[in-house]
């Protein structure tokens, strides 16, 4: 929050969108031609809901359709430079003057902020729908958990900043894991109530929060917390929403879960005037910028994913190097559209498999397995053992989520398996303390009560 210099920097982060026409048509609103006060946004619906577009708008940035993905998974063992030389996050030797460090930080803190605009500005005014009100703070409240849950896991302890006032939250300590947990927990709970259950108000496109994307928040959160009861539970409030998502089937170019409004997708991130993604586009190309470490040894023969997921990169001399993501496969102009995706079903059918597994429901924990190893037209497990079925879920979730979102890297630190698994690696310099990101230098700087991490 170190760069906000006035207490309306990002108040009207919305007018970003001034002079676009998006190519999502439940996101266009008419906006004013000069910046208001915070009264008068919050006095129509149309500015009002235009300052909500504006928190989606601010997450149109490098951290959320690129690094999340692409530095998540080389500071994990998964994704490694196409040419074979270490980097500064594949080797997990990241300073805290690293610049890309510090934007990502921005980038999430300034979502937050906007959302903390939001939520203060609505719930003062006195002209808006009761209905919109509830509605448009629950989604500010979804927008900053989602931020805040991944600004503690990439960071540990940091600043739980709530308000827009800068005087409060400049000089803020840094808040304990657990209190930032309880109030992600506090915040999805409260968007859950008020969120709408379908896409009628976004004319079916899936680019806003609905009440089962905060429970599929709720899943995730509550099985990084091991409150395996909850987390099963959530899960299945989702996956029983079978008129609205159903798991794709029969993978190919036209029929992924990356495709605009596709049956799987709960969240995704729209673009505005363009018809690609970033993802597709230049992160994970046919090019091959990343290559996956384990290469084809992660997939069993005929997975479905191995085949419609990857591409073999070879050099100019027609060499075999390895194989690269390619999950987003539209590049420029390329059809069909495809949306950046936050949340899927499938991640709710392996987060139920893990808490049945951990609540000694064998049968419904290969239930839920079985259903993303059919997806990929693989066979049935008979695996009984909870440690062998653990062992395999983490095994389907590496297969089905590699290069996406950061989840091998989280799911590494949120079992232990860190230590264990990068100090072997030979072109990492793995340090325990890694496990974390250091604290940006800028925002040391700017705030004496900020403590940085250990090994830094």
């Amino acid at each position: 929050m170190k760069n906000i210099s006035t207490k309306y920097t990002y108040i009207f982060s919305f007018f970003l969108l001034l002079g676009i026409t998006s190519c999502d048509d439940a996101l266009d609103v008419d906006l004013p031609s000069n910046q208001l006060s915070s009264e008068t946004v919050y006095a129509s619906e149309p500015t009002a809901e235009a300052a909500v577009n504006g928190i989606y708008q601010s997450m149109v940035t490098d951290f959320f359709y690129n690094r999340v993905h692409s530095l998540l998974g080389q500071t994990a063992d998964e994704l490694v430079p196409r040419t074979g030389i270490a980097n500064l996050y594949s080797s997990n030797e990241i300073p805290e003057t690293d610049g890309t460090i510090n934007t990502n930080w921005s980038e999430l803190y300034k979502t937050i902020y906007n959302a903390n605009n939001v939520i203060e500005g609505v719930s003062k005014s006195t002209s808006l729908s009761a209905v919109k009100s509830r509605q448009w703070i629950a989604e500010a409240k979804f927008l900053r958990a989602y931020s805040y849950f991944y600004l503690t896991n990439l960071w540990g302890n940091v600043p739980l900043v709530l308000t827009t006032n800068v005087d409060v939250s400049a000089l803020l300590p840094q808040s304990s894991q657990e209190n930032v947990y309880t109030q992600i927990l506090l915040d999805l709970t409260d968007a859950s109530k008020d969120l709408p259950t379908d896409y009628k108000n976004y004319d079916e496109e899936r680019i806003r929060a609905t009440k089962w994307a905060a429970e599929a928040l709720l899943a995730r959160v509550n099985l990084y917390l091991g409150r395996w009861s909850d987390a099963a539970t959530h899960a299945t409030t989702v996956i029983n929403q079978t008129s609205t998502y159903k798991i794709i089937t029969d993978l190919g170019d036209d029929n992924s879960p990356f495709i605009t409004d596709n049956d799987e997708a709960i969240l995704q991130i729209p673009y505005f005037n363009v018809s690609y993604t970033y993802e597709g586009s230049s992160v994970f190309t046919t090019g091959g910028t990343f290559l996956l470490r384990k290469g084809n040894s992660l997939f069993e023969t005929g997975d479905a994913r191995k085949t419609n997921w990857t591409v073999d990169i070879r050099d100019r001399a027609g060499v075999f190097l390895g194989i690269a993501p390619h999950k987003y496969q539209n590049g420029f102009g390329d059809s069909p559209v495809e949306r950046s995706t936050v949340l899927r079903l499938a991640e709710l059918y392996l987060i139920r498999a893990e808490a049945r597994v951990r609540s000694n429901d064998i049968t419904g924990a290969q239930q839920d397995i079985n259903v993303i190893r059919n997806r990929a037209l693989l066979g049935n497990t008979s695996l009984t053992d909870t440690n062998q079925l653990l062992d395999l879920i983490a095994l389907e979730r590496q297969r089905e989520f590699f290069a996406e979102n950061g989840h091998r890297w989280l799911d590494l630190k949120r079992t232990g398996k860190l230590d264990e698994t990068l100090s072997v690696l030979s072109d990492k310099i793995w340090k325990s303390t890694d496990n974390l990101y250091p604290i940006p230098e800028p925002a040391i700087r700017s705030n004496p009560f900020l403590t940085q991490n250990s090994g830094y």
